[in-house]
Parts: structure tokens; C-alpha cells; sequence
């Protein structure tokens, strides 16, 4: 069980109306005073103290001393609010164990109130990422003043709309069930990284597939995926896949994500030729994509 979990069944009605308060002051400031947390918590000041040294002693906020004292969420406190918010609304009931984790996600079982298994994805877009993703990523922008909650929540924002176009269009991707904050909560599924598989039964049928869902995501869906990599494919146990990882998917239409698709099909190409000794000309594959989804397009416009 995560530490989220085991949070939520200890904490009452104040504690997270200061874990709110604190979310809401981080908005503007890198650490948030007492007094702002009694103003934005609408609680008394003593009833402030003691909660505050518990939720800091839970870890789930960080106390910092300089020329006032003040306070921001931990990973495990702004989990606790994402977590209740999507309890409160019936999407899950429980938290169970953590089955996965990347350079800026960890991935636990959930279960929802009929007891079916699902997955929440948590993103983590820390503090030493930062600089390379303000540089690669559309969903920063160009925005001042930035933490990683926001960070964090904008990726699962990101990540949640490309998974509901790609599934919309029948992609071979987890469906997006529900997102609150920084956690999204995706359809179960099992398996194994691409990067992972020592051998597959036809290497060239999940080539083929690959590519045709990436055609499929241009043409059907006008979106590219933008990081695709053998890290990103699961296979399953019936020697499927699904395509993961889509918080720097863009549109068709916008800057470099014609660079980005044709980044994708090359990557892919390399690693089976590289693996599986399968040939393919990744120039080709990008120029039949792209020749009809203008075909496409123009259809549309004249029509």
C-alpha cells in the first residue's frame, strides 16, 4: 500500500483544509507562512500548530526556517489530496501496490467500488528535470513562476488528452478513466516494456502494428506522440501491444511535430532493426503518413 493510502485513514476534515491551504499558497510562493495558511484554511491559529508538526512529521508537508517560517506539499502530501478527490467522487476505493516507476512517474494498482482493477499513474516532474522540460515541453509555455505540483498536474493534464484522443479513435493505448491533479487513473493492463523482451514469437507483425497505430494517431486522431521509444510499448502476455506515455504528444498542425513524428518512426525502425534484424526505410514511412493525412485534409476542406 503506498503512503497516500495509509495517509488518507489518519488524517481528518482540518488536516486537509491545511493541506489545501498550502496547495493554494504555493500558487504564488515557493513556501507558504502560518499566516497564510490561517487565512486560507479559515481555521483558528491554535487549532493551526499542532496539525501543521503532525502533517510534517507525517512528511507530508516540509517546514523551511529562514526570515519567516513557512511551509510547502511534499510528493506524499499533494498524493493525499489527488487521492481523496478522486475517492470522494467513487473513481477508486483503494490504493494497492506499486507496480512500475519511470524518471517522472510511479504507477500503483487501484481498485475501484465494484472491486475491478485499475491503474493510477502518478506523475513526478521534479525539481532536476525541470530545465530540460521547460525547454522540450508545449504544456509549460512560457510561464514565470512555476512549481512542481503545477508541473506535475500539467503533465497529467497533457498525458489525460492524448490518452482520450487516442482512445477515442480505438489506439491500441489504457483508456483514461478519470484524472484528478497529478494521478491519472487508466484501464489495467499487464505486461512488459518492449525494451525488456529478450524474444518475440513475430517481431514483424508488432512492427507492422506499431507503425500502423502510429499512422493511425497522425491520420484518424492529428496527433503525434512525440516520445516514442522502445521504453514506452508494453507487450502483453498474448504478445500484443499498447502504446504508453503521452504527456508530450502534439498536434499535427502545431511547431516541430512533423520533426517529432518523424523522430518516433525512426526510433521505432531503429530498434527492430537493431533487435530483429527488420529492414525499413523510416523516411518512406513518414512520407506515406503524411501523404494521407493531406489527402485527408484537403478532403475535408473542399467537402
Amino acid at each position: 500500500m503506498s503512503k497516500a493510502a495509509e495517509n488518507l485513514l489518519e488524517l481528518d476534515k482540518h488536516d486537509f483544509r491545511i493541506l489545501q491551504a498550502v496547495e493554494v499558497g504555493m500558487r504564488t510562493a515557493q513556501y507558504v507562512s502560518v499566516e497564510s495558511i490561517i487565512e486560507l484554511s479559515k481555521l483558528s491559529p491554535d487549532k493551526i500548530a499542532n496539525r501543521l508538526d503532525k502533517l510534517h512529521f507525517r512528511d507530508l508537508i516540509f517546514r523551511w526556517k529562514g526570515q519567516f517560517t513557512g511551509y510547502q506539499l511534499t510528493h506524499h502530501g499533494y498524493d493525499v489530496l489527488a487521492f481523496r478527490a478522486l475517492s470522494e467522487r467513487d473513481t477508486i476505493v483503494a490504493i494497492g501496490r506499486e507496480v512500475g516507476k519511470g524518471k517522472e512517474s510511479d504507477v500503483f494498482l487501484a481498485y475501484t467500488p465494484t472491486k475491478v482493477e485499475v491503474v493510477a499513474k502518478i506523475h513526478r516532474v521534479g525539481r532536476p528535470s525541470f530545465q530540460r522540460s521547460k525547454k522540450l515541453r508545449s504544456y509549460i509555455g512560457d510561464r514565470g513562476h512555476i512549481n512542481w505540483l503545477y508541473k506535475s498536474r500539467l503533465s497529467a493534464e497533457r498525458e489525460y488528452e492524448g490518452l482520450k484522443i487516442a482512445s477515442e479513435i480505438k489506439l491500441k493505448v489504457p483508456i483514461p478513466i478519470d484524472i484528478n491533479r497529478h494521478i491519472i487513473i487508466m484501464e489495467f493492463f499487464e505486461g512488459t516494456e518492449l525494451v525488456n523482451m529478450i524474444n518475440l514469437k513475430d517481431p514483424l507483425k508488432i512492427f507492422n502494428g506499431i507503425i500502423s497505430e502510429i499512422r493511425k494517431l497522425v491520420v484518424q486522431g492529428g496527433i503525434v506522440h512525440g516520445d516514442l521509444s522502445e521504453y514506452n510499448i508494453i507487450i502483453t502476455p498474448k504478445e500484443d501491444f499498447l502504446l504508453i506515455d503521452f504527456p508530450q504528444y502534439e498536434n499535427i498542425i502545431s511547431q516541430n511535430s512533423q520533426e517529432l513524428l518523424l523522430r518516433d518512426i525512426y526510433n521505432i525502425s531503429k530498434y527492430f532493426k537493431r533487435k530483429f534484424r527488420i529492414q525499413s526505410d523510416p523516411q518512406a514511412i513518414y512520407d506515406v503518413i503524411m501523404e494521407e493525412y493531406e489527402e485527408k485534409s484537403a478532403k475535408k476542406k473542399s467537402s
